[in-house]
């Protein structure tokens, strides 16, 4: 049984004044350590936009990469994967890499001009150096009370994804990043608590997938990227009242979320929303 869960914030965009010689990033890398009673797993959460950044911070934050049991990609986007091929450097085994088959997919942007954001190596490269992709596109039991949510269905009319561009069978599409997936933790006596990435999917969206493939609806800690960055008002008031009825303990949004969204979700949710940042130690 998961008896206690702790998340070391090893790549995000923002340092605090406590962490000044950490480095910050546009890109998140959480390092998730499980204390199973008799066992523990040591699970990395992405890998940053850049191995230098990761591994700068993981060396002053004591993060021995060598122990990592398992990595787990959010999706394909370079700023939570560029620092994968680092990591697979410094360890002296293979290595299970969790992903959703689609991070292998073009990645492209239009704004200002077509560009490319996707994975910045390839997969022979990441499998040379270690690598073991386990690619799967539906939930997976990761540790006792720990599961990635496999994709995430769209159901909340206001959260939609937008701005983002793939190529298929020989068509430019949008691209609704159907690899974004979260993780869904169950904490005994407390709740739910889900980490994301980008969430891309929706944050609302992200969370009732972690409730139904948990069986717990009780939320009490929401912790990552929340995608809000450019979102208008609308959909921030709209996503602070969802979490308003959701009621968790714990809200740290980050990453993507946006500065001007995180001061609206602060101010409709109080004080027990509060930014993430590079060097924390959260124990759940």
């Amino acid at each position: 049984m998961l008896q206690n869960l702790r998340l070391t914030i090893a790549v995000e965009n923002s340092a605090s004044m406590e962490n000044a010689h950490l480095r910050a990033e546009h890109g998140l890398s959480v390092l998730v350590e499980l204390d199973l009673g008799s066992d523990g797993v040591k699970l990395l959460w992405d890998t940053g936009a850049s191995g230098e950044v990761l591994l700068h911070n993981s060396r002053l934050l004591h993060i021995d990469i060598d122990a990592i049991d398992l990595i787990c990609l959010s999706h394909g986007h370079y700023d939570h994967t560029g620092g994968l091929m680092a990591v697979l450097q410094q360890m002296k085994r293979r290595v299970p890499v969790l992903a959703h088959p689609d991070i292998f997919s073009p990645k492209l942007k239009a704004r200002p001009a077509l560009g490319y954001i996707g994975l910045p190596f390839i997969r022979s490269q990441a499998e040379a150096a270690g690598a073991v992709f386990l690619e799967c596109r539906s939930p997976v039991a990761l540790a006792p009370g720990l599961f990635a949510t496999g994709e995430i269905p769209r159901r909340e009319g206001f959260e939609k994804v937008e701005g983002f561009w793939t190529i298929r069978d020989g068509q430019y599409i949008p691209d609704i990043i159907p690899d974004d997936q979260a993780l869904a933790a169950v904490l005994p006596g407390r709740g739910l608590a889900v980490i994301t990435g980008c969430a891309h999917s929706g944050i609302i969206n992200t969370i009732r997938q972690a409730q139904r493939i948990t069986g717990v609806d009780e939320l009490y800690a929401v912790i990552g990227g929340f995608h809000l960055m450019g979102a208008d008002r609308e959909r921030i008031d709209a996503t602070a009242r969802a979490l308003l009825e959701l009621d968790p303990a714990v809200i740290r949004p980050g990453h993507c979320t946006g500065s001007r969204a995180v001061c609206l979700l602060q101010q409709a949710l109080g004080e027990r929303c509060q930014p993430l940042a590079v060097g924390e130690t959260i124990n759940l």
